[in-house]
């Protein structure tokens, strides 16, 4: 399986990139104490360095907000991943524990300001396109009906799953998951080497609190 970014995208954001980590052989389970442990540390040390007057003024955030709007995709009304997230931990509202890989993958979106996607490998048929999709719906992980029209999808021979705002309910990672594809969703500013970075780490923390083993560490460039 690869991710190609089509033109649609790559014509209008053209210093953007994905980053993505495959894992087989994953034991997704409840969250683990050690991880919640680390979650509570980070949203400490977010309430300490952020507030929410400066979020939307933060280097990182505004770059991805602004690869928002390139899309013509509303930060403020389809926030990103990652935002939604970080605004969640600053209104002390209680964060979602879902399993041991979702809660890792959030982690790492928060940890670095990036909106992160994870998907059930195995759900996944053929090819993957980074693109914009055409006119439809699909239903979101949280079971809302979502329209697709003009807004910026993964999409493999099936149609529509990924989106670094909401995700598709048909490739949600449950208990039974097997096969991860973790994928970055990266603004323009973010350099290669920063990116390989951020695989690594999550790389880790996935192996770490879900075993199996990463099978593919890639970088896919808007300009290829």
């Amino acid at each position: 399986m690869k991710i190609t970014i089509q033109e649609s995208i790559s014509q209008v954001v053209p210093n953007c990139c994905l980053g993505y980590l495959t894992i087989n052989d994953v034991a997704v389970k409840g969250t683990p104490p050690a991880l919640s442990q680390e979650f509570d540390r980070l949203q400490i040390a977010v309430g300490q360095a952020y507030n929410m007057d400066g979020l939307p003024k933060l280097p990182r955030i505004l770059a991805v907000r602004n690869m928002y709007k390139k899309l013509h995709f509303d930060p403020s009304r389809y926030r990103p991943a990652s935002e939604a997230l970080v605004r969640r931990v600053l209104q002390k509202k209680n964060l979602y524990y879902v399993n041991s890989a979702v809660d890792v993958n959030n982690y790492c979106s928060i940890k670095f300001l990036l909106p992160f996607g994870l998907y059930d490998l195995e759900q996944i048929v053929g090819d993957c396109s980074y693109m914009l999709a055409t006119e439809g719906h699909y239903t979101s992980i949280a079971g809302k009906n979502v329209s697709t029209d003009d807004k910026p999808f993964l999409t493999d021979s099936l149609g529509v799953f990924g989106n670094p705002t909401a995700d598709s309910r048909r490739t949600a990672v449950t208990l039974a998951t097997r096969k991860l594809l973790a994928v970055v969703y990266a603004d323009e500013s973010v350099s290669t080497a920063e990116l390989n970075n951020v695989l690594d780490f999550a790389a880790d923390m996935f192996v770490c609190y879900n075993g199996g083993t990463v099978t593919g560490k890639h970088i896919v460039n808007a300009k290829e």
